[in-house]
C-alpha cells in the first residue's frame, strides 16, 4: 500500500497526464471533494469535476511553494498559468487512508 507521500506524488502525475479515469484511482469509492463552489461526494461526483477542468490545466506549469506530509495528511501550495489559466495562489489539502484519497479540500485565487 501506498503511504500518503506516495499518493500525493501518483496524483499529481495523474493531473499533468490530463486523465480523469487516472486521477480517480487515487481516490477511495467513498471519498469526499470540497471546493469553494461544490462538495462532491464519492468517486462519480468527483470524476465529473475533473472530467470538466482538467482540460484547463494543459500546458499548465505549476510552482510548489509548498509541500508538506505529516503522517496521513498531505498540505499543497502552488500557483502557476498556462493559456487557461492564471493562479495566483492556491491550496490542496488531502486525507488519505488506506492508500487512497479519503478528504481533499480545494481552494484558489485566480488572476
Amino acid at each position: 500500500m501506498k503511504n500518503s507521500q506516495e499518493v500525493f506524488e501518483a496524483h499529481m502525475m495523474a493531473v499533468n497526464m490530463l486523465y480523469p479515469s487516472k486521477v480517480m484511482e487515487d481516490y477511495s469509492h467513498d471519498a469526499i471533494f470540497i471546493t469553494p463552489e461544490n462538495t462532491y461526494k464519492g468517486k462519480e461526483e468527483i470524476f465529473s469535476f475533473y472530467k470538466e477542468f482538467l482540460p484547463n490545466f494543459e500546458g499548465f506549469q505549476f510552482n510548489t511553494i509548498k509541500q508538506e506530509t505529516n503522517d496521513n495528511v498531505v498540505y499543497f501550495v502552488w500557483n502557476g498559468k498556462n493559456q487557461h489559466l492564471d493562479i495566483q495562489l492556491a491550496t490542496d489539502t488531502y486525507i488519505i487512508e488506506k492508500g487512497k484519497i479519503k478528504q481533499h479540500t480545494f481552494a484558489a485565487i485566480n488572476n
